[in-house]
């Protein structure tokens, strides 16, 4: 059978464009998905798990190196701010846009992970914000959680002095939200550290990849996805 013929809007080739150097990489684009972390030979292990989260079009369940997939932060995520929201440095009537620590189907649905390290073996695991790399070099990313009283509690904030990190117990989980405040490609580092009972302190640095999408139609994150899957095999 004929393949459909994709008609995509011109400006769908900045996205393409944008993320040719990362050809090789999986594009996670909704569905369940953790930064986590796994023991192993004595190392800890900062990766991408798919659970139930959507890669290049397919729902995926597995592990990723960090390097291999890239979180899509389509225009689902746009939105304009009621209020000033500090931990991204952004005012009343700005636009940003925000994964939530609650669950849209139509976005990625992003924790972090301690799961696979027992809690009889580990202290507290430590996950610390690095060098954050925005599309202008100015904008600002940030990790806060909504407490009950609808007030953000800042994790992690590069617009905001505080101190840039969460501590999750072992064997545990939580969601963010995840804010952008330009479109374009990020890179985010981030650090995760802790203590086993036996073998002492270990860490780890990785790279986290995100493409914020600026166009106004959430049909160009598929169709950019089409386009860079079509990309990826011709090249293969």
């Amino acid at each position: 059978m004929k393949r459909p013929t994709i008609a995509c809007p011109s400006l769908i080739l900045s996205v393409t464009t944008a993320l040719a150097g990362w050809s090789s990489a999986a594009l996670y684009t909704d569905g369940h998905g953790d930064f986590g972390l796994a023991y192993e030979n004595g190392r800890l292990h900062f990766h991408f798990h798919a659970g139930g989260a959507t890669i290049d079009g397919y729902e995926t369940e597995g592990e990723f190196d960090l390097t291999d997939v890239i979180t899509v932060v389509s225009t689902d995520a746009l939105m304009v701010l009621p209020v000033d929201l500090p931990a991204l440095g952004a005012g009343s009537g700005q636009s940003v846009w925000v994964l939530p620590q609650s669950q849209n189907v139509m976005l990625p649905f992003l924790g972090l992970a301690t799961e696979e390290l027992p809690a009889g073996q580990w202290t507290d695991i430590t996950f610390t914000l690095g060098t954050v790399t925005s599309p202008s070099g100015a904008g600002h990313f940030a990790l806060w959680q909504y407490d009950v009283f609808g007030d953000p509690i800042i994790r992690m904030s590069t617009a905001d002095p505080g101190v840039d990190e969460i501590t999750l117990g072992a064997g545990s989980h939580a969601h963010h939200n995840w804010g952008f405040t330009e479109a374009g490609t990020w890179t985010i580092e981030m650090t995760a550290s802790g203590t086993h009972a036996m073998d002492g302190f270990k860490q780890t640095t990785e790279i986290i990849t995100f493409q914020v999408v600026p166009e106004p139609s959430a049909v160009l994150v598929s169709c950019a996805s089409a386009v860079l899957l079509a990309f990826r095999r011709k090249r293969r």
